[in-house]
């Protein structure tokens, strides 16, 4: 580990909001806003990334010991050599992904780092776009094009302590404490020293307080008491390895929170990631809640909300959603003036309604909405509620659905993952209607707000792939992975890239390790068969393959948008879009919400727009197909074309054309 020095060479901590941009080479750094501009296409930096980017270029070629990179960068705290070694190596990885290098980081042993640079870009030069790389970055600006527009249109709900809670905000402070190794093994020892220090790390790039101590101070002698302390142990049990987490209040020592995490002991090098995003999923919202007006500082009540929202992130099974239920009224039978509880009690009646008796379904769609707009009353920030409601709007009313988003942009700001969900809902509700461009845009920003999320970084995957850019899906998904390896979400979302974008080994390859999940075995076979009937290119396998599917469809082995999508694949355009009436003519007519179970959920159009079915959209009978689902109708109203409608090369059909036309 190592320690502060008393007088860092290159000067004080690094306050970002102080630091004026720069370049090195073509690549526009602006620490203030935690980001990078290269011919246009703008990136996003971790705070204690951007801190090292900024020590190292304000060393101008010399080197930059360790000891003052974490007097600068980490405020002095204790810190181990893996977090200096992973701000290093992202930026490395961000230099390396340019066509021209920006710069380079040396590393001298036993000493430090050096960055060189090209200099600032000259004037007027023209930068050479003729390389993979630089075309994969052009793609990506045509792809995110919309972004600085809307951006600019939500710049005042971006989530910030000053601008949700005021001058009043103060963060919660947390302490980390070492973690114990009850296994005596190098590798445990390792894992307990490495968590504590990604959880601070991380901890840090979300602008809370956190440090690490072997002892958290006395709350009746110090002037500064820590808000929580976080407590673990490293542990073996023959063939996994398992950390045993517990968040307590600093003051009272209550437990608020406590968790178990295990991985095969061959797969544990990522716990630290893991363990570091679900500690910081869960500060933050304690943290919004204790600085909420008014705040919730009952421990009891707080525990109960960190246990419901634990439940809506990993949402799963018909029984969920009774616990959440009787969790969530109790926060709101005893805090009725806590908005958060009202939104959370929204989501648990909408949940009930997707799952509960038929008979008591209404009654629970009625009581989300008026929980929801009781909500908006309370507070018309929180941005939970517009989720909500806009699950009650009528099948296929894109317009009544993006109305409520709208007005979610405009005024929601809180807390940090519903604000990410509403962004997020609302880009799905864009790639419904084709406008992929701006749906990825929505997901980009919905993923800035809450980096941690399963749910944001798997959809941000998805959006990648739905116009084609590979590459990013793969990054995304591997950091799903990481972070949440044993979400079921990550899992049918790996299936999915795989399946449809992957090269067939590689897909196999991905099938076979998703294989140790039991609940997977079903639809893994549904996948591998469709993955070698692509490859055969027989009738025979073709025919046999496709009954396959449409037997798991039926049985809600796998959804009904990817049997859709597996038989256009496989060439059967016909029948794809005879399924597809086919379901519209027997789903259900009532609202769907997020929490619809899989075999119930209404058909949605996101599949018709996929980089794999653009024969369906060539075929006659898309056009109808677009109508049932009201397409044409949104489209002719708003003026606002899908994007195959509107690229260079359209591929918009004369009929398509004149429905979209017709007054």
């Amino acid at each position: 580990m190592y320690e502060s020095t008393q007088d860092a060479m290159w000067g004080p901590g690094i306050d970002l909001a102080q630091e004026a941009d720069f370049d090195l080479g073509a690549l526009r750094v602006r620490p203030a806003r935690c980001s990078v501009e290269w011919n246009g296409v703008s990136q996003t930096l971790q705070r204690r990334v951007m801190q090292v980017l900024v020590a190292l270029a304000q060393a101008r070629g010399s080197v930059v010991s360790q000891s003052d990179l974490v007097a600068r960068c980490w405020r002095g705290l204790s810190v181990s050599d893996d977090a200096i070694y992973r701000c290093i190596s992202k930026l490395r990885k961000l230099a390396a992904d340019y066509p021209h290098p920006p710069y380079e980081i040396e590393a001298i042993p036993g000493v430090g780092y050096r960055l060189t640079s090209a200099g600032p870009a000259d004037d007027g030069a023209a930068i050479d776009r003729s390389t993979p790389r630089e075309n994969r970055f052009r793609f990506r600006a045509a792809a995110v094009a919309a972004v600085v527009a809307i951006l600019a249109l939500v710049a005042a709900a971006v989530w910030t302590n000053a601008r949700v809670f005021g001058d009043g905000h103060h963060p919660v402070r947390v302490v980390v404490q070492p973690f114990e190794a009850l296994t005596n093994s190098d590798d445990a020892r390792a894992l307990a020293r490495r968590i504590p220090n990604e959880v601070v790390d991380v901890l840090g790039d979300g602008q809370i307080e956190a440090l690490l101590a072997a002892e958290p101070p006395k709350a009746g002698n110090s002037a500064n008491p820590p808000g929580l302390i976080v407590t673990g142990i490293v542990r073996d049990d023959g063939g996994n390895t398992i950390v045993d987490l517990r968040l307590e209040d600093g003051t009272t020592r209550t437990a608020l929170w406590s968790t178990e995490f295990k991985r095969g002991s061959r797969e544990a090098s990522d716990l630290p990631l893991e363990v570091a995003a679900r500690v910081a999923d869960v500060v933050n919202i304690i943290d919004f809640a204790r600085n909420a007006n008014p705040p919730l500082t009952d421990d009891s009540a707080l525990t109960g909300l960190i246990q419901s929202l634990d439940m809506l992130r990993g949402a799963s099974g018909e029984s969920s959603w009774a616990p959440m239920l009787q969790k969530t009224q109790d926060i709101v039978t005893r805090h009725p003036e806590f908005a958060l509880g009202h939104s959370q009690l929204a989501a648990a009646y909408a949940w009930a309604a997707e799952n509960a008796d038929p008979d008591q379904a209404q009654i629970m769609r009625d009581a989300a909405r008026r929980e929801a707009n009781l909500t908006l009353k309370l507070d018309p920030e929180d941005a939970g509620a517009y989720i909500i409601l806009s699950g009650f709007v009528a099948p296929y009313d894109y317009r009544a659905a993006e109305a409520i988003f709208l007005r979610g942009t405009k005024f929601a700001k809180h807390p940090k993952q519903p604000l990410a969900g509403m962004y997020s809902y609302y880009g799905i509700l864009l790639g419904n209607v084709g406008r992929l461009r701006e749906a990825l845009s929505f997901q980009l920003i919905a993923h800035a707000k809450d980096e941690w999320g399963p749910a944001r970084t798997t959809k941000l995957a998805g959006g990648y792939a739905s116009v084609g850019d590979l590459a990013a899906a793969r990054d995304s998904l591997q950091k799903a992975a990481q972070y949440w390896p044993n979400h079921p979400g990550v899992w049918r979302w790996q299936q999915y890239i795989a399946g449809f974008y992957e090269p067939p080994s590689d897909a196999l390859a991905v099938l076979k390790r998703l294989d140790a999940r039991g609940s997977l075995s079903e639809s893994n076979a549904i996948w591998r068969a469709f993955i070698e009937a692509k490859v055969a290119h027989s009738e025979r396998a073709t025919e046999t393959t496709s009954s396959k599917v449409r037997a798991a469809a039926d049985s809600g082995i796998i959804s009904r948008e990817n049997e859709i999508m597996m038989l256009a694949v496989l060439g059967q355009t016909k029948q794809a879009i005879e399924i597809a009436n086919s379901m519209l003519d027997r789903q259900r007519l009532e609202p769907s919400s997020l929490f619809t179970p899989v075999t119930a959920q209404r058909l949605e159009p996101w599949f018709l727009f996929t980089p794999v079915t653009r024969d369906l959209r060539r075929d006659p009978g898309f056009v109808p197909l677009a109508s049932r689902f009201g397409l044409i109708k949104y489209w002719r109203e708003t003026g606002k074309w899908p994007d195959f409608c509107t690229d260079r090369t359209p591929e918009c059909s004369p009929q398509l054309l004149a429905a979209i036309r017709r007054t």
